[in-house]
Formats: structure tokens, C-alpha cells, sequence
């Protein structure tokens, strides 16, 4: 973010804030602009966020057709989604539905052409449980005014219809970005296997590498 002097973040899938927290504590001082579909978990996040002038929310989902989706949420709502468990997910009682609700879901373009003043030096962030997909396609032409893009893809899919990780990091390269940065968050320990990444896009420079 430093090095892009980033000055918006666009937090979809922000559940109560913590990757705002984070970024907070990390010295981040620009405008974050959340979005969360989940009633409790925008309550949670409205409230931690009251006293914080240039952090505001929104409770919409994000994907690739505007209109109304049910939300699975999950009993540890950080794994709601709008796809339901697979066999591998079914695994854990913390992503097991506890119950759903319909939400409203809007196109990221259309929502930045509403409001110009969240495109400029831009940091995306998509956490949406197996959605990212349908978001990133929601952006339209808007993804090229993205400085960077950081995106939780599961190598071991964890809900039905997920996207493939690498059809994903194709579709960015496509769209003219490289990886900066991948980091592991999530692991098998039992069979020693990455489980899921935080890749971090940003746009190619000209002789074909990424612009750090």
C-alpha cells in the first residue's frame, strides 16, 4: 500500500472488520469503504466503526449480476457464503449453515460509477468464501483502475461451484496483472497442505513484470 500510495481501500467481504483493523494497526490512515451482506456481522462492523471518520459501510453483497441472493451463514459467520459447503467443507462444524438470509448484491462497477471519488490510487480486497469470481467479473472495465487487487483463493476448495484458484490468477493476468505478493493464511496440517492464499495482484509494468 506504501509503495502504490494507496488511499482507498474497497474491503468486500469485510465481516466485522478485522482486515480494516489490521490495516489501522498497520498505519494505514486512508478512506476504507466496506461492504458486507451479513445483518449481524454490518451490525458489528457499524458499531466498531462509528468513531472512525473515513471508514464507512455498506450492507450489500458483491458479484457479477445485480439484484437478490440468499446468503448461507455459517455457524462461524467468517465462512458465510453465497455457495453452499462441498464434502470438503462439510468437514467442519464451523462452516455448517446455521441459517440464511436474502440480501441485496450489486455490480462493483456499477456502484464505482455512482461514486467516482472511490476510484483513485485503489486497493481492492476480496475475502467472499469461494464469490471472488463473480466479484472480480462485477468489476467490468473498473479493473483497470485498480492499483492492486488481494484476493483469498482456496487451492482446496471448500464450497460447490468455486472457481479454480488458477483460472482466477489466468483471468488477472488477462487483465493485465501479476502476482505481487501470495501469503499462506490457511493450512491442512494434518496432510502438511496449503489449504488457501492471500495473492496480492498488481498491474504489469510495461516490460511484462509486475509495477512494485
Amino acid at each position: 500500500m506504501n509503495a502504490h500510495n494507496i488511499d482507498i481501500v474497497i474491503d468486500i467481504g469485510a465481516n466485522d472488520g478485522d482486515f480494516g483493523r489490521e490495516i489501522r494497526d498497520e498505519g494505514y490512515r486512508g478512506r476504507i469503504v466496506s461492504f458486507e451482506p451479513n445483518p449481524n456481522a454490518y451490525s458489528r462492523l457499524s458499531k466498531a466503526i462509528e468513531n472512525d471518520a473515513l471508514w464507512e459501510a455498506y450492507q450489500l453483497g458483491v458479484g457479477d449480476i445485480e439484484g437478490g441472493l440468499t446468503l448461507s451463514i455459517a455457524n462461524a459467520d467468517v465462512f458465510s457464503s453465497f455457495k453452499s459447503v462441498n464434502a470438503f467443507g462439510a468437514n467442519s462444524s464451523h462452516s455448517a449453515e446455521a441459517t440464511s438470509v436474502q440480501v441485496r448484491v450489486v455490480r462493483l462497477d456499477d456502484f464505482l460509477a455512482e461514486h467516482p471519488d472511490l476510484v483513485s490510487r485503489t486497493y481492492l480486497k476480496i475475502d467472499t468464501q469461494g464469490f471472488e469470481m463473480e466479484v472480480l467479473r462485477g468489476t467490468g472495465t473498473m479493473i483497470q483502475r485498480m492499483s492492486a487487487v488481494q484476493a483469498e483463493l482456496g487451492l482446496v476448495k471448500m464450497y460447490n461451484d468455486e472457481e479454480d484458484w488458477l483460472n482466477v490468477v489466468s483471468w488477472m493476468r488477462l487483465h493485465g496483472f501479476e502476482i505481487g505478493t501470495a501469503i499462506c493464511n490457511s493450512a491442512i496440517t494434518s496432510a502438511a497442505q496449503v489449504r488457501e492464499f492471500d495473492f496480492v495482484f498488481v498491474q504489469r509494468s510495461p516490460d511484462g513484470l509486475p509495477n512494485l
